[in-house]
């Protein structure tokens, strides 16, 4: 992953407030790709995931005087893209009814971990058919533990990175993540297709 050089881009972020286009668009290319992949895996065939990508930095340029550098860039951009792609799908009638979490606790001593730690998030999308089957899974959970699997497991964010981007707490985060890597990995042991693609 590329290093931020975080003065760079807090200068970018200075400028692009004052109306500089060139500014965005160096914050544009840093991001466009982290973006670009989390639209794909959020909506998986339900939108364009181009189109969604170029909405969540569009309303990026018209909040930017907003932004107030609480939070780092990326964070505030990754709250953007979920909240453009749960309008989207809304907007659709193809969003899932939420459903609350079960009131169970996470096991802290098992890990549900369908991904190896070490690999990097696009090193586990390298065949179509591992992305089809990952994507429909993805459509059988809740939107609130999509996109906290997504986020982690195929975006390799941290439990409080994500906590501050979705505004709950970091123990919120961690539960949903457990009940979605259950699922997840009790829909992949249910079909044995997806377990002959997904399985280490």
């Amino acid at each position: 992953m590329q290093k931020i050089d975080r003065k760079e881009e807090e200068s970018w972020i200075d400028l692009a407030i004052t109306g500089n286009p060139k500014a965005f668009s160096n914050l544009y290319r840093r991001y466009y790709n982290q973006v670009y992949a989390f639209c794909v895996r959020m909506l998986h065939g339900q939108g364009d995931p181009e189109d969604t990508t170029q909405q969540v930095f569009l309303e990026a340029w018209r909040s930017l005087h907003r932004f107030e550098k609480r939070s780092l860039f990326s964070t505030w951009i990754t709250r953007i893209a979920i909240h453009t792609c749960l309008s989207l799908l809304r907007r659709t009638g193809k969003i899932r009814v939420h459903q609350e979490d079960s009131s169970e606790s996470p096991d802290k001593a098992t890990e549900y971990v369908w991904i190896q730690p070490e690999s990097s998030p696009d090193e586990q999308f390298n065949t179509k058919a591992q992305r089809h089957a990952i994507g429909q899974i993805l459509k059988t959970l809740t939107d609130k533990k999509k996109i906290v699997f997504i986020l982690s497991d195929l975006q390799g964010m941290t439990a409080p990175e994500i906590a501050e981007i979705l505004k709950i707490p970091d123990a919120t985060v961690r539960t949903r993540l457990f009940h979605a890597r259950r699922e997840f990995l009790d829909a992949v042991n249910q079909n044995s297709h997806y377990k002959e693609l997904l399985s280490a």
